[in-house]
C-alpha cells in the first residue's frame, strides 16, 4: 500500500491514473484470452455454442472496462 498523505490530491490522482493503466492492460489480456477461448470452441455444425468459462470470461472483462471507466473518472476529479 502506498504511503500517499489522505490530502494528497495530486498523488492520489497520479495513482489512480496508474492503476487505470493496469486495469487497461488487464482488459487487453483477458480480451486476448477471450477470443482464443472462443476460437477453440467454435463449432462451424453450430455457431451458436459456448461456454461456461467463455461468459465468465466476458462478464469479468465488463467488469474490467466498468472498472476501468471509473477509476478513470477518480482520478479525472482529482486534478
Amino acid at each position: 500500500m502506498n504511503n500517499l498523505s489522505f490530502g494528497d490530491t495530486v498523488g492520489s490522482a497520479a495513482e489512480l491514473g496508474a492503476l487505470a493503466d493496469t486495469i487497461d492492460q488487464c482488459c487487453q489480456r483477458i480480451g486476448s484470452l477471450a477470443t482464443s477461448r472462443a476460437m477453440a470452441i467454435r463449432h462451424d455444425s453450430n455457431p451458436d455454442v459456448g461456454d461456461d468459462m467463455l461468459s465468465a470470461i466476458y462478464e469479468a472483462e465488463r467488469g474490467l472496462k466498468n472498472a476501468h471507466r471509473l477509476v478513470v473518472r477518480a482520478a479525472r476529479l482529482g486534478r
